[in-house]
């Protein structure tokens, strides 16, 4: 573990990660920014095409009035003060009277029209005016807006619509009013020709309605943007914390078992080179040989122990008078092969050392790791010998251990993790593909299961999710896995399956296991599991082809009611 928390490129993306954060939360910040200002944009948007809705509907209902007035060759209605004949309408018959003595008028289209707009001003504050460049009535004359918006019709544009701000804000819209058929029969005389614009008719509408919603919607947008922006923020702190002290816990494990590595192998280097300069001193090498920290040993070429330390005693629980003149392998583990010691008596043959880790067995059967250093001293007057020099790396190997189960293993079920099941779903593949057997991957997904923490608290469905994980261990066959890859979300391998009602079989009961009612310290809860299938090789030959079969099909079962399980069809949408 140290070696790899030592390697240059971990070291130099460390710093990087304490920096990560921030620059993700920028980038959060311009991203929401960004996004509110389109949101308030549209709310101005959606504020102009509602306006520009109300005109045109209000100029499309005049244009058929007028329509339909023109070819009927306008109506009379009675004369009053609110209809007196139209002095401007040269007609032959403008004026009669019914023989019951009722004198009528005659209304044109263009009067017709200033009468509805009396009757909208009243009733709801909007302003219709009909009016042109050449105006034929000084009161249709057009106002400074009107007369650029007719010169954009007469360029081409369809119609206008704007806001117009001040003390009581309003929107205007203008459409043109073209030449038709029926309006030739009036008006043909003074040089109308069919599709003309002659002129045009502007809307004025009151805009507080309009600004109160979008002001309403920009509210909200800016409210909403600001709450993501919170919580992505908040997330992002707590995840910088989190990372922060994982580092720095790695970084102190990393440097204690730095310090003992270099402390011992100093040691051990030291020993090693006093042996081989001291041997023909007998006395001082006897007392470094008894008073080493780590053990020593002595063998002969055969491989039979000539002496061992107090060290080694303290380490094996072997006396010395119990090892000596046996073989060494009476402390072998069993856990290495024999090409294993091969190698390394072919490697002390060549360059008289080696060095590596090896498992041995202590005198009560207890497996142990040690890093061992073999030299081997050329014979003399003596026999040639072999040294070696143990270090007891039990406690480092268990945590180096510890720390890659944890890395593999979720922290709340015991179960396996989603980078550990991502792995053994590829070895199944592999597996399958060389045996050409056939298994099946599961995605279950637990339903309603927020509703519990909401209920109980998280704490109540922490402990849920625990009995989940022991129930679905009981529901499937040893030689299978069980994962759990999200919040609520589990997933399963069964291997070597033998038919569909196999599968099935085990499907059910584990629908059924979830279905019990769950006995908590805060109560009885009571849930259900949807289960998607998929097999190799019929639905996938690979593992992105049966991830996504097997997810298609469990949301089609949640679609369908959930609390159940289904097996994808051949060749077919799982829905």
């Amino acid at each position: 573990m140290s070696a790899l928390l030592d390697h240059p490129t971990l070291q130099s993306a460390s710093p990087k990660l304490w920096l990560r954060p921030w620059v993700v939360f920028v980038a959060v910040a311009i991203g929401a920014f960004a996004s509110c200002l389109l949101e308030w944009r549209q709310a101005d948007i959606n504020m102009r095409a509602m306006a520009r809705e109300r005109g045109a509907a209000l100029f499309r209902l005049v244009q058929l009035t007028r329509d339909w007035n023109a070819r009927h060759g306008g109506v009379y209605v009675p004369v009053t003060e609110a209809t007196p004949p139209n002095p401007n309408l040269q007609h032959e018959r403008r004026d009669v009277v019914t023989r019951d003595g009722l004198a009528l008028t005659l209304v044109n289209p263009a009067y017709m029209t200033r009468q509805i707009a009396e009757i909208a001003h009243l009733a709801e504050g909007i302003r219709l005016h009909i009016t042109s460049l050449k105006p034929l009535r000084p009161a249709n004359a057009a106002d400074p807006w009107e007369a650029a918006a007719l010169r954009r019709f007469e360029a081409g544009q369809d119609e206008i619509v704007e806001l117009i701000p001040g003390d009581t804000p309003v929107h205007r819209y203008m459409a043109p009013l073209k030449i038709t058929k029926p309006c030739l029969t009036c008006h043909e005389k003074q040089g109308y020709r069919l599709g003309q614009i002659r002129g045009g008719i502007s809307v004025t509408m009151p805009a507080a309605d309009l600004l109160a919603i979008r002001d309403g919607e920009r509210v909200r947008a800016v409210a909403l943007h600001a709450l993501v922006f919170a919580i992505v923020a908040a997330l992002l702190q707590v995840l910088v914390q989190r990372t922060r002290r994982h580092l720095q816990s790695l970084e102190a494990v990393a440097r204690e078992q730095d310090a003992v590595i270099a402390q011992r192998t100093h040691a051990l280097s030291e020993a090693n080179a006093g042996l081989e300069r001291e041997l023909a001193n007998r006395e001082l090498a006897a007392a470094v040989f008894d008073n080493a920290a780590e053990a020593i040993v002595i063998t002969d070429e055969g491989g039979r122990f000539v002496e061992v330390n107090p060290a080694f005693s303290r380490m094996t629980g072997y006396a010395a008078d119990e090892v000596l003149g046996k073989a060494v392998s009476v402390i072998k583990s069993g856990r290495h092969p024999p090409e294993f010691y091969g190698e390394m008596w072919h490697t002390l043959a060549n360059e008289n050392r080696w060095q590596g880790e090896v498992w041995n067995r202590r005198k009560n059967g207890e497996l142990f790791v040690v890093w061992m250093s073999i030299a081997r001293i050329p014979g003399g007057v003596q026999p040639a010998r072999y040294v070696a020099t143990l270090t007891d790396i039990t406690l480092r190997k268990e945590l180096e251990e510890a720390l890659r189960y944890r890395a593999y293993h979720d922290p709340l079920t015991d179960l396996p993790n989603r980078a550990l099941f991502s792995d053994r779903l590829r070895v199944a593949l592999l597996q399958a593909q060389r045996h050409g057997r056939a298994f099946a991957l599961c995605f279950i997904d637990l339903d309603w299961f927020k509703p519990v923490n909401d209920r109980f608290g998280h704490a109540a469905g922490d402990d849920l999710l625990v009995e989940t994980a022991k129930r679905l261990r009981l529901c499937v066959r040893a030689a299978d896995t069980v994962a759990r890859i999200g919040g609520d979300e589990f997933a399963a391998i069964l291997t070597e399956v033998g038919s569909r009602t196999e599968i099935e079989e085990i499907a059910a009961r584990i629908v059924a296991a979830i279905a019990r009612p769950f006995e908590l310290t805060a109560g009885t809860a009571r849930i259900s599991c949807s289960i998607g299938i998929a097999l190799f090789p019929e639905h996938g030959r690979d593992v992105e082809a049966l991830q996504h079969v097997a997810d298609a099909t469990l949301y089609a079962v949640k679609a369908s009611g959930r609390n159940a399980f289904r097996i994808a069809a051949n060749g077919a949408d799982p829905s």
